[in-house]
């Protein structure tokens, strides 16, 4: 007789009677689930903690009941479970989840069950690369070699900016993997080399330098000192492809999942003990926790790779290479090896419409041939997207960067631009096309040399240059920043004056002003505030030589302006400025002293300007529903809204603070 021992963990929670459930991962029936999973609960509305009652049920076949914690998202949209064990291997787990309050519909009760994996199977980036290289004899096991060379084919008034690349060679003995910075004239700033490899190297939009290596990606400040790092969750290997930071501080990853699959049931003659790489899709929130997380084996068949081989022994049928976060907020996927663009609904999980290979939903108009094995799609500012066209399944092959306009109603994208070189080049394997802000279009050609091509929109190339092959570079980005502003500055309620540090690293956003009325806004940038140095790097793109104020906003301090003048920047120039040693430093002598820093004052919760009775109103609300989360109401960062994060406010409420400006 089987006896199931049966408990509950317990979760305190206020649903909106109206709330639906959405979104689980992992999904009803799926298979090959990490045993490391956490379970995910989406909403359409938000939850909060509160007293009504409510339970998760969580048991293994074989591991038996699971305990855990639970976690609500910062948007509160979402309740993740994660448990204090792992899962068994090939086990059947059960899912209950019972809301207790009068008014809950029955949609917010669920029960289902997943299948964890049979084993766990380490991921060897090598096999990535081959997959995706072939048989091409890139160096494995690089040793001590020069710096490669960056040459310059052809130069005709090429944008401004620096060149960032990952170089690594195809062919052993050839050079190290380098992180590279250069300026149009092949003319390094920066170079380091290692015996891994580098992918992936740029700078991201809040000023941090991100690379991938061995197993991750590192986040650098300006001196390239190491302040972050990114990996994926739920017991899954990050994957060198992409990273994606988004404004919230949270980011997106992939991972391959190598499973064992009996691809006997699948197609006829394929080997019953292959391996078949699936593609996980996360998103990772400041604390490291998944947050959303979508998987091809509940959407994507096997079948649809009609180019790979399917009979192998291992079989990457999507091999997924970018992520592009949508200006609707949904993402767009590319996946090489099923030729397509994929559109996932973020909050649901559910793909909201594919383009290209078999299964198409799209008209093409003026482009029949369509693209093949494709990197880099991305959403432009005027809507359309581009990618890079590698061109493997093209006849002949050759490669291409292209633009598409895109009717989502209608199902039609319609190419309105294109770069094919004459002649052709044709990059089997990686590649980039990025939209620089004048308008010109750099190509990263993957593998294949040359390395990389800036064209302008009428096709005449501006700028064209080479690694020695075989020296390529995975990605290439030109980054065109004319303002490179480095703020020091403290935050009243994060700074923990006993430890002379920030309790928390947070997101500030800096304005660059007119110095004289009405002091309109010339560019804006977003950065990641150090909580050990204090310092945030800011990448301006539209400030040309004159004198400016700087402006600041953090999510619940007040807004806080430079000192009386303003400061003079010459394009291209670095600057420095530190609020945090003399409170003249800051307009109005708008500072707080604490311990040995001048602070930004905490509490404008609201962001009108003012720290009044109104944020105080809204921190109380949030602390008598026992608010948790990277919230504004959280003023000194420890993740709880409490009574410590009202008297930081009231002081400031008492003292009749408000930002002070010209």
């Amino acid at each position: 007789m089987k006896i199931i021992f049966f408990i509950s963990a317990f979760l305190f929670i206020n649903f909106n009677i109206n709330a639906e459930i959405i979104y689980t991962d992992p999904v009803q029936d799926a298979k090959y689930v990490s045993i490391n999973n956490s379970i995910i609960i989406g909403f359409d509305k938000q939850i909060k903690g509160s007293v009504i009652n409510s339970v998760i049920q969580v048991r293994g076949s074989i591991s038996g009941i699971h305990t855990g914690k639970f976690i609500i998202t910062n948007d509160k949209m979402k309740l993740i479970f994660k448990p204090d064990l792992p899962f068994a291997f090939n086990e059947s787990v059960e899912v209950n989840f019972i809301p207790d309050g009068s008014g809950i519909g029955k949609s917010n009760r669920i029960s289902y069950s997943f299948r964890t994996e049979v084993k766990k199977t380490k991921v060897d980036q090598n096999q990535i690369l081959i997959n995706e290289l072939g048989n091409a004899p890139y160096n494995t096991n690089p040793g001590s070699l020069p710096l490669p060379t960056l040459q310059v084919l052809e130069s005709n008034n090429p944008s401004p900016g620096e060149i960032y690349l990952g170089s690594f060679a195809f062919a052993v003995g050839q050079s190290d993997s380098y992180l590279l910075i250069s300026n149009n004239a092949g003319a390094y700033s920066y170079n380091r080399p290692s015996p891994n490899r580098f992918f992936d190297f740029r700078k991201q939009p809040n000023g941090m330098y991100t690379y991938f290596t061995v197993d991750k990606y590192y986040g650098e400040d300006f001196n390239h000192n190491i302040i972050d790092s990114f990996y994926c969750g739920n017991g899954y290997t990050t994957d060198f492809h992409e990273l994606v930071l988004l404004n919230n501080g949270h980011a997106l990853l992939m991972s391959y999942d190598p499973q064992p699959v009996d691809m006997s049931q699948v197609v006829q003659g394929g080997n019953p003990n292959a391996t078949v790489f699936g593609l996980i899709i996360q998103e990772i929130d400041v604390n490291k926790d998944v947050v959303f997380q979508w998987r091809s084996w509940d959407h994507i068949a096997i079948t649809d790779a009609i180019h790979e081989n399917l009979l192998a022994a291992s079989v990457d049928y999507i091999h997924g290479n970018a992520i592009e976060m949508d200006h609707d907020g949904n993402l767009l996927i590319s996946s090489r090896h099923i030729s397509e663009i994929t559109k996932i609904n973020r909050t649901t999980g559910d793909i909201i419409w594919r383009l290209g290979g078999v299964q198409n939903q799209f008209t093409f108009v003026n482009d029949p041939i369509k693209f093949s094995y494709q990197h880099d799609i991305r959403r432009l500012k005027n809507g359309n997207i581009t990618l890079y066209d590698n061109g493997n399944f093209h006849s002949p092959q050759f490669s291409r960067a292209v633009e598409y306009q895109l009717d989502e109603v209608n199902k039609v994208a319609t190419l309105v631009w294109q770069f094919r070189r004459t002649p052709d080049y044709y990059g089997f394997a990686m590649g980039t096309t990025q939209r620089l802000p004048n308008g010109n279009t750099l190509i990263g050609w993957g593998a294949v040399s040359p390395t990389l091509t800036e064209v302008r929109p009428n096709g005449q190339v501006a700028l064209e240059m080479r690694l020695l092959w075989p020296t390529v570079s995975y990605r290439v980005f030109k980054d065109q920043t004319k303002l490179t502003l480095n703020l020091k500055l403290a935050i009243e309620g994060l700074y923990n004056s006993a430890e002379d540090r920030l309790n928390m690293k947070d997101t500030v956003r800096a304005y660059i002003r007119n110095s004289t009325l009405p002091y309109n806004i010339i560019d804006s940038a977003v950065a990641y505030v150090d909580s050990v140095n204090f310092n945030g790097d800011f990448r301006f793109y539209n400030v040309p030589t004159g004198t400016y104020y700087v402006s600041t906003k953090h999510r619940n301090s007040i807004e806080t302006w430079s000192k009386v003048g303003g400061e003079s920047f010459v394009e291209y120039g670095v600057y420095h400025y530190d609020f945090t040693n003399l409170i003249s430093k800051a307009f109005g002598n708008n500072l707080v002293l604490s311990g040995s820093k001048f602070c930004f004052y905490s509490g404008d919760v609201n962001q009108d300007g003012n720290i009044d009775l109104a944020d105080g109103s809204i921190i109380g609300n949030d602390v008598s529903v026992f608010a948790m989360g990277y919230l504004p109401t959280d003023i000194n960062g420890d993740g709880i809204v409490d009574i410590i994060d009202a008297l930081v406010t009231d002081n400031n409420v008492f003292d009749l603070i408000q930002k002070q400006t010209p």
